[in-house]
């Protein structure tokens, strides 16, 4: 696989626009498309997830970002203005889910909208966007794993080499698999999305708890050929992350069926003035389109 000789896209006004930031933004592009899609499918409302996403996006940004520095904080110790500087990269997914998520659910309190119903459409469009925006570390030449002489291993400038295998010039591109797996993952949550109205054995949430333990074994058996993990103890930090997903999503499924079942549920329309049944099937005032 090939590398890009410059991380540099084109200059505008005397700025100069990276790769990087390109694959990001495409990435929410996608993302919020898939969402789209899917509330369509659905029968929801289309104006509450565009009410939300860019508040929600600039908010998962900050937690990606606060994540990353907050774990790589002797690279920024010297000089705390440089954590500011995220076009080079620099970005922790499970702070993004995080923050994201913390968003998520106060904007879904303040509609009174179902949390579980719209993080399953959300993560599904976070899946995606995952796997376009995973190409940034490609442009970027980072976050790839060790060495390999597989066909489609790519090829890492010396200057970027970690300085325990400078020798080596192809390495796993760990972006790739991730991206990948995201893929599948948007493809397994959109099935479930889609299907959840019409079936018996599906909850809300599930498409949530889905992603929480897909994307937590994933990202923890990535992060074990990675070469720029930062460790915290034993583990990666990422990997830390991905156990407390995986055993989120798990508590999330069994709870949901046993001390807090739920069933699914045909889309619901609500107008300003409607009444729209909460979680427990009680009827409570809507305050969508106000």
């Amino acid at each position: 696989m090939p590398t890009l000789s410059d991380p540099v896209a084109f200059d505008l006004l005397g700025l100069s626009i990276r790769w990087y930031a390109l694959f990001i933004l495409a990435g929410i592009v996608g993302a919020i498309l898939l969402i789209q899609w899917l509330v369509r499918r659905r029968g929801l409302d289309r104006d509450f997830i565009l009410d939300i996403a860019p508040w929600t996006v600039a908010i998962a940004i900050v937690g990606a970002r606060v994540a990353f520095v907050a774990v790589s904080w002797d690279q920024y110790r010297d000089d705390p203005l440089d954590a500011l500087n995220i076009r080079e990269g620099g970005i922790a997914i499970h702070g993004a889910v995080l923050f994201g998520a913390l968003a998520v659910a106060w904007f879904c309190r303040r509609a009174r909208q179902r949390f579980l119903l719209w993080g399953d459409l959300i993560l599904a469009g976070v899946a995606l966007g995952q796997a376009i925006g995973r190409w940034g570390n490609w442009a970027n030449q980072e976050a790839f794993g060790t060495p390999t002489d597989a066909p489609w291993a790519v090829t890492i400038d010396p200057a970027r080499r970690p300085s325990e295998y400078a020798d080596s010039a192809t390495f796993h591109p760990t972006f790739l698999y991730e991206s990948v797996a995201n893929l599948f993952n948007a493809v397994v949550l959109s099935a479930i999305v889609l299907r959840m109205p019409g079936s018996r054995r599906l909850r809300e949430g599930d498409a949530v708890w889905a992603y929480m333990v897909l994307y937590g074994i994933e990202r923890a058996i990535i992060e074990s050929i990675r070469t720029d993990s930062v460790f915290v103890g034993p583990l990666p930090g990422p990997t830390w992350a991905s156990v407390v997903l995986i055993v989120g999503g798990i508590l999330g499924a069994v709870l949901r069926r046993t001390v807090r079942p739920g069933r699914p549920r045909g889309p619901i329309q609500v107008t300003d003035g409607e009444r729209a049944p909460d979680e427990n099937g009680s009827v409570s005032k809507s305050i969508v389109g106000r």
